[in-house]
């Protein structure tokens, strides 16, 4: 199986590192991935400034470091990098969820998946939901602490395989530009499942806090949708949610 594999948190992610590890096992993997965090860059590319690539080491695996958006880093490696082209776009392990209409939209994780739908590959986004003060911790410091490492590998050890695999065997996964967004729990209930989910109406509402004379993001408030089946109830209640975009359908979509 041929990978393109990316994500929006930068090669310094050790979520990043985590999936190279685990996908090595079963896939040649081709890594184009953003040189610094494009976080909510949603499926955005860079139109007026040239971007650079850079081969770098990751875990043993030559990787492209590219200076722009995570959708540039897919389009790029889709159409210039990659020697044959992949069987699958896989994007993640995003530090945190993205769960929800608003957060999904403006996504690089997913972003970098509906530019693989556009160019016709099918795609898996994963994010990693935290809790607060972990999340908080990475975002001033760049750093989780080592319980926090191992917690995560555990988990991963006893979910990922189970998921991808599922998805991998799914019939026709290969044959359908479709992105399968799959969101983690921080803490797995001892029954988990991998559930089904609806893309969550959950909106958020400021993403903006005056400091001085400038605007820095500061997000001030999430309202989450936890109705039955929705993905942010799915991994509230301690399972994996996996919701199916399909970009296919949005011209469907009434209002």
């Amino acid at each position: 199986m041929e990978i393109l594999l990316t994500n929006d948190d930068s090669y310094s992610s050790p979520l990043f590192h985590m999936i190279i590890e685990r996908l090595s096992k079963f896939a040649n993997l081709t890594v184009v991935v953003p040189k610094e965090e494009q976080s909510w860059k949603g499926k955005s590319i860079t139109r007026f400034t040239p971007l650079s690539v850079d081969e770098i080491e990751l875990n043993g695996h030559k990787a492209y470091t590219v200076d722009g958006t995570p959708a540039d880093c897919v389009n790029l490696g889709l159409y210039n990098l990659v020697e044959s082209k992949p069987d699958m776009v896989v994007s993640g392990i995003n530090i945190g969820l993205n769960t929800g209409l608003s957060f999904t939209l403006s996504s690089g994780t997913v972003g970098a998946c509906i530019e693989a739908n556009i160019a016709g590959f099918p795609a898996i986004a994963l994010s990693q939901k935290l809790e607060r003060e972990i999340f908080l911790n990475w975002v001033s410091q760049k750093h989780f602490d080592g319980e926090v490492l191992e917690h995560l590998q555990q988990q991963h050890d006893e979910v990922l395989d189970r998921v991808l695999n599922s998805l991998f065997e799914t019939k026709g996964i290969f044959d359908s530009a479709i992105t399968w967004n799959v969101n983690l729990p921080f803490e797995l209930v001892d029954d988990w499942e991998v559930k089904d989910a609806i893309l969550g109406r959950s909106y958020y509402g400021s993403c903006f806090k005056k400091n001085g004379d400038k605007f820095e993001h500061n997000l001030a408030s999430i309202n989450k949708d936890l109705s039955e089946n929705s993905d942010d109830r799915i991994v509230n209640d301690g399972h994996v949610s996996l919701t199916k975009i399909d970009i296919r359908d949005l011209g469907l979509i009434s209002a």
